[in-house]
């Protein structure tokens, strides 16, 4: 791909100004090898005019692959994000966001860079993320889900589904907050490790960020005001769905998708303890080698389920801010439209 030529049709397309762009994926994480296709990930700046006029674009993407098969090493895909939506992104803790902002600190796999924007990204890093990686965590436990094998986390949804289906015919439209003192109960008698109460942000917009009490049961969190009608139809659903996937052997699993969540769970954990991300990836010899079936599905998620244990405890503990510095980011991007 002609980076310049792409840089120059979009310019001259839509009239914004791309300042970013890297390699993302594996040649970013550094988990590549001579078969993989590269992709790259970017930011642009709309222009004022299209904004307001509510005319502008949120992302835009090329891919070089016209045909419905897998990309080959040839291929190439390109996503570039406007730089509102980015801030959105990281805002939200989304994963793929935050990976383009640490990116800035490798500039091998920078193909197009304007110093003034990344030199000041760069220089105030830590004002664009927040303790919300709940989103890192919950793929992860989906993996976990998917392919867990010591059965430890199916036990404890098994006796909760089954124990909180007493209260269902008596409670099924009261709040789940009504039960509280019952679930306290259960908690305290069958010592969980993986369902529990726990706090968590609940403000919404750009007030004042607040905790409140949810039930989290292996990573979910259920909010106090759910019905118990509902709660027990998402727990029994989990309980059905990790009973089905669960594997006694490797057969038919994907390899690449438990690698990224490796991947993710160690980017999270070196967030919380470094307030950083390092690419390539500190273990990207270990991520490679699960990506490529080199690793057994009990090791790999032996260190998964331990990983995760401790990372949720991690981050409940953390001094990672509640909020993105919403105000300099505000600012910040007003000053890049005019």
């Amino acid at each position: 791909m002609n980076i310049k030529k792409v840089i120059e049709d979009f310019e001259e397309k839509y009239g914004y100004k791309i300042v970013y762009i890297t390699q993302y994926g594996s040649k970013l994480f550094g988990t590549d090898n001579p078969e993989s296709d590269t992709d790259y990930k970017g930011v642009f700046i709309p222009t004022k005019r299209d904004i307001l006029l509510k005319k502008d674009i949120e992302h835009y993407t090329l891919n070089t692959n016209e045909s419905n098969t897998k990309n080959s090493k040839e291929d190439v895909d390109l996503q570039l994000f406007s730089i509102y939506k980015w801030f959105t992104l990281l805002k939200k803790g989304e994963t793929g966001a935050i990976d383009l902002l640490f990116s800035l600190f490798r500039e091998e796999t920078q193909i197009y860079n304007d110093k003034d924007f990344t030199q000041l990204m760069m220089k105030n890093y830590q004002r664009f993320y927040n303790k919300n990686l709940h989103s890192f965590v919950g793929y992860c436990v989906g993996q976990s889900k998917m392919y867990n094998i010591k059965g430890e986390r199916f036990s404890e949804l098994y006796t909760l589904v089954e124990r909180f289906s007493t209260f269902l015919e008596a409670h099924a439209d009261e709040k789940l907050e009504t039960l509280f003192p019952e679930l306290e109960e259960i908690f305290t008698k069958q010592n969980y490790k993986y369902i529990r109460f726990t706090m968590a942000p609940t403000s919404r917009g750009s007030g004042e960020a607040k905790e409140d009490t949810y039930v989290e049961v292996l990573g979910k969190k259920f909010y106090k005001t759910v019905t118990v009608g509902y709660f027990f139809e998402k727990i029994s659903y989990m309980e059905q769905q990790f009973g089905n996937r669960s594997r006694a052997s490797a057969e038919g699993v994907d390899f690449k998708a438990l690698s990224h969540a490796v991947r993710v769970i160690c980017e999270v954990e070196e967030l919380i303890d470094e307030n950083f991300i390092t690419f390539p990836l500190k273990n990207s010899t270990y991520v490679k080698s699960i990506k490529e079936g080199n690793e057994s599905l009990a090791d790999v998620m032996e260190f998964l389920d331990k990983k995760l244990t401790v990372v949720q405890e991690k981050l409940e503990q953390s001094d990672l801010p509640l909020k993105s510095d919403e105000l300099f980011m505000d600012e910040l991007l007003l000053s890049l439209l005019e």
